[in-house]
């Protein structure tokens, strides 16, 4: 079991435990660093409780001890938590050692593994839940800075493409934002933002909300600021062996998402891919 999903399933328990097993949670949900790091005498002793109510925490969740729980966080640390620095030696070090063709390896392998990830009946409840909310919107808005930007475009362009009415919130000198002055209740607003969050998506995520916009989140954690703020979310794996987090998987929501969009509008997606062809076709656009 990922950290991530462990994570998941921790806060989904935790209002239904013991007021004990409250707080060893809570300390565990606070300090995943810790717990990778320290004994558990020492986390019982922070968290003020018995180390029996750590090892129950962890039997509650499934687990056959609490050691089972720290080798969760541990492995956390190994793949996926360091800083971009310490990643980015980590990075040079395995190259030197194993050759290129073992980075290409763990990369593709973990995006391999992510992709699995997605296709799980819950990650597909939660496509198909984000799509129905953008398919009853008047328009869509979409939302993403720095490495998020390119699934927001990505997903902008190809429904476009399909004549869905979408618009991409973004503009030279900072005006992209402005857009949503003319937004309206039910019109909705994807946002796309992955750790470390992004301060002006989620105020940007907030504004929307005062306009009556519907929120749909693609986002890496069930305590992203954005899943609170969502209507719908849906929550994509980043971790990589790389010094950079990958955003793969959710360009393969945001197409996804295109798709179904497209699909569901039926014969108008039809007549805009027709009509974007003829375009094309007209000004030469490609070789």
């Amino acid at each position: 079991m990922l950290e991530p999903a462990f994570r998941s399933r921790l806060l989904e328990a935790y209002q239904a435990m013991p007021r004990q097993l409250r707080a060893a949670a809570q300390w565990v949900l606070d300090n995943p660093r810790e717990v990778a790091l320290l004994t558990m005498r020492e986390q019982a002793r922070r968290a003020g409780v018995s180390q029996a109510s750590m090892t129950r925490l962890a039997q509650r969740m499934g687990l056959d001890g609490y050691e089972d729980l720290r080798s969760l966080y541990a492995e956390m640390l190994r793949r996926g938590e360091t800083e971009f620095s310490e990643k980015a030696g980590a990075l040079v070090e395995r190259r030197r050692q194993e050759g290129d063709g073992a980075l290409a390896f763990d990369l593709i392998e973990t995006l391999k593994r992510h992709l699995e990830a997605l296709c799980r009946p819950t990650a597909l409840e939660e496509v198909t839940k984000a799509a129905a909310v953008l398919a009853a919107a008047g328009r869509v808005h979409a939302l993403g800075y720095r490495s998020s930007y390119t699934v927001a475009y990505h997903f902008a362009y190809v429904y476009g493409l399909a004549g869905g009415a979408v618009h991409l919130l973004d503009g030279p000198g900072g005006t992209g934002p402005d857009a949503l002055r003319e937004a309206r209740r039910g019109d909705a607003l994807l946002a796309v933002s992955v750790k470390p969050y992004t301060r002006a998506a989620v105020e940007l995520v907030d504004y929307a909300l005062t306009r009556g916009l519907d929120v749909v989140a693609i986002t890496d954690s069930v305590v992203s600021p954005l899943v609170a703020r969502a209507r719908a979310t849906i929550i994509v794996p980043t971790e990589s062996p790389s010094f950079f987090h990958t955003m793969a998987p959710a360009f393969a929501v945001a197409e996804a998402l295109a798709a179904i969009l497209a699909a569901t509008a039926g014969d108008r997606a039809l007549a805009a891919v027709r009509a974007m062809e003829r375009q094309f076709k007209s000004l030469s656009t490609h070789i």
